[in-house]
């Protein structure tokens, strides 16, 4: 008896994955019946729509959805959305429901660069253009911000910094880089600029400044100075309005 049912249990798994073999091919062989995109946005804000990824995709492969399945090039279609300078991480497969399904991640910016061009850097310092989709509350640049080089890796830097001290974020809503090269913060309580210089020794800068802002500026009132410079290592030089 147990045999028996051994052998009927052994018979319906076989049917079932002869089913399931059979299926696959009806569907491989099957027209492809629409192009989807799946979007991780990372918490981000929008810049790009799937609907947009998906017409991107079948204008540069309009006759996609006449051909089949199987002979859909998925490395292609995983190259022509990593073309969008918005998504990252694509890759392209095919689902039960016939649908050539492209995954992807928005890339996340964390500041935008408003200077002689407007544009967002991502958290590797990759360019990412503005959106009319929407965008993304980050901290602002300004100022003498060349295109690329170093000027531009230090206004990053110090943007990735700020990004990863959620601590101190919410403190700032602008970066000034003057025509010397050093860096400004403007923060959101206060009517003065922080001068940090450079972006040599951050964790050492902004210890001062949190220490000055809690112990010694609330003494003094928050707007008793313009500036509020922490560029020179250990010191936190103060300039009265």
């Amino acid at each position: 008896m147990k045999k028996k049912t051994k052998i009927i249990s052994i018979l319906i798994v076989v049917l079932i994955a002869l089913l399931v073999l059979a299926a696959n091919v009806w569907r491989r062989q099957s027209l492809v019946r629409d192009v989807r995109v799946d979007i991780d946005y990372g918490g981000s804000d929008t810049l790009v729509t799937p609907i947009q990824v998906a017409e991107q995709i079948k204008a540069a492969m309009p006759d996609i959805t006449s051909r089949m399945l199987r002979d859909v090039d998925l490395k292609a279609v995983a190259k022509v959305a990593s073309a969008s300078p918005y998504l990252k991480n694509c890759q392209a497969g095919t689902s039960i429901s016939r649908n050539v399904v492209l995954f992807a991640s928005q890339r996340r910016p964390i500041v935008r660069v408003c200077s002689q061009e407007e544009y967002y850097l991502d958290d590797s310092c990759q360019r990412v253009p503005v959106s009319s989709v929407g965008s993304c509350n980050v901290i602002v640049a300004s100022g003498n911000i060349p295109a690329q080089g170093k000027g531009l890796k230090e206004v990053w830097a110090l943007a990735s910094y700020l990004d990863q001290h959620p601590d101190l974020q919410p403190l700032f809503d602008q970066i000034y880089r003057d025509a010397k090269g050093d860096l400004y913060l403007t923060p959101k309580l206060g009517n003065h600029v922080v001068q940090l210089g450079s972006t040599d020794g951050l964790d050492d800068k902004f210890h001062n400044l949190m220490a000055f802002y809690t112990r010694g500026l609330p003494r003094v009132g928050w707007d008793s100075y313009s500036q509020v410079s922490v560029k020179y290592r250990g010191q936190v030089v103060c300039t009265k309005k």
